[in-house]
């Protein structure tokens, strides 16, 4: 049952990262249009020009050449496993490189680590879950640290108003881990079909 379910991880892992960078390059699309919507087109919000607009660019380009980079080793079949792993860290990376050029706590880029989350369990790995989800999670706290100390400063930070409280950000630490859980039943979910641990539907019927 080990080798069925290793065969099938192995060829649907490739097909997984071949679907997550697609809906990577899609999002890139999407998001940074959006941006560039605010940008040049509603011009309601005048803190997203400027240094802020060039950096996102930044940002951006380079998530564009990680996209490149997948895409040339996928269509190769080079797919080593340590590939999903550099391709997760990269995105955890940039992700917190926008909160960096965003500056704020408050800022909906947050949300971003748990697409990163979502997208781990297509490559049907439970150690790239766990290590998605780690990673998300000391990124955040780290882009947490990075802004008590650097930005707003400790003396200022207690009467900062960009900061969150502890509640919160306990809460967003804590909705990060759970997501993890869930993308980690996925992959255990696909291992109990491929291994014919499934529930059968008669046999629930009759319970």
């Amino acid at each position: 049952m080990g080798d069925r379910w290793e065969d099938a991880r192995r060829i649907e892992s490739w097909a997984g990262e071949t679907r997550v960078n697609l809906i990577r390059l899609a999002a890139i699309i999407a998001f940074y249009g959006n941006h560039l919507v605010q940008v040049y087109l509603l011009k309601d919000d005048q803190a997203v020009t400027g240094s802020f607009h060039a950096a996102v660019t930044t940002v951006i380009m380079a998530w564009a050449l990680e996209v490149l980079a997948l895409h040339i080793c996928l269509s190769r079949r080079y797919v080593p496993d340590a590939l999903k792993h550099v391709a997760t860290t990269c995105d955890l990376v940039l992700v917190t490189a926008l909160l960096v050029i965003a500056a704020t706590p408050r800022s909906m880029l947050a949300v971003l680590y748990f697409l990163v989350i979502a997208a781990a369990p297509l490559r049907l790995s439970l150690r790239l879950v766990y290590v998605t989800t780690l990673g998300a999670m000391a990124a955040y706290i780290l882009f947490l640290g990075y802004y008590k100390y650097f930005v707003a400063g400790l003396e200022r930070y207690a009467a900062d108003p960009e900061r969150l409280t502890r509640t919160n950000q306990a809460i967003f630490v804590l909705a990060l881990g759970a997501a993890g859980l869930l993308a980690g039943q996925a992959v255990r979910q696909a291992r109990r079909l491929v291994e014919g641990y499934f529930v059968a539907a008669d046999e629930t019927a009759e319970s």
